[in-house]
């Protein structure tokens, strides 16, 4: 299906949300207060544009290669590209543009190796995180949401350590945290920073096929945020 047909379709699920909200009272003044007004619109919007993208044929070769690889290292650079394939079609009707860098300022979990190839891309060393989280110490349902509140407690706020002037320096070597998060509304709204509510929910493309093949590709290594392995002015 064609791009022409997603934005129609984009057009028509727009006009029946302006429909549907004339005789709702005018919303509150606020961002966070724009942001839930406009989550029931961006959701429908995502499963919409969903239904119109083909996957990238490259994807699957890739991830078969990141299987045979024989090293972790490997495992996590052909699952890098398998990644980038498959979001390529999704970021073609999403809302992510060059110079945007919200999500340069949440939490990014990424693994020991993926901080390894970061630090030779960028001539950095990482350091060793001060709260890192091991899979095999995970051994309860309480472990696991413990450790994910840790891991999401750390990063919120703060600009990702590579990111300057707006732009990712090292973008051609982003871990897969970044290359499969893809937004797949029309515009940024949902997903800019509010200090007067939470943060919003946003209407991310399904990467958790991804996410469960890196923690399976590199299950031996530490995780932490990005900013835990590259911490910047003592801030971790």
């Amino acid at each position: 299906m064609s791009l022409t047909m997603v934005a129609a379709e984009a057009a028509h699920l727009k006009q029946e949300a302006r429909v549907a909200s004339r005789a709702a009272p005018e919303p509150e003044l606020g961002l966070a207060a724009l942001q839930r007004a406009r989550l029931p619109e961006a959701t429908a919007l995502a499963e919409s544009k969903l239904r119109f993208v083909g996957p990238d044929d490259t994807a699957k070769p890739l991830l078969a290669a990141s299987v045979r690889a024989r090293t972790a290292t490997q495992r996590v650079v052909w699952l890098q590209r398998a990644a980038s394939a498959w979001a390529r079609p999704i970021e073609e009707v999403g809302a992510c543009r060059g110079g945007c860098a919200h999500c340069c300022h949440v939490p990014v979990t990424i693994s020991s190796i993926e901080a390894d190839l970061l630090g030779r891309a960028a001539g950095r060393v990482p350091q060793r995180p001060e709260h890192a989280v091991r899979l095999a110490a995970l051994s309860s349902e309480e472990d696991v949401t413990a450790a994910q509140t840790l891991l999401q407690a750390i990063g919120t706020g703060l600009p990702c350590p590579f990111l300057q002037g707006n732009r990712c320096s090292v973008y051609e070597h982003r871990p897969v945290a970044c290359r499969t998060l893809v937004n797949l509304d029309d515009d940024d709204l949902l997903c800019r920073h509010a200090d007067d509510g939470p943060p919003a929910s946003v209407p991310y493309a399904d990467a958790r096929m991804f996410r469960a093949l890196a923690l399976a590709a590199q299950a031996g290594s530490e995780f932490a945020d990005i900013r835990d392995f590259f911490p910047v002015n003592g801030c971790a």
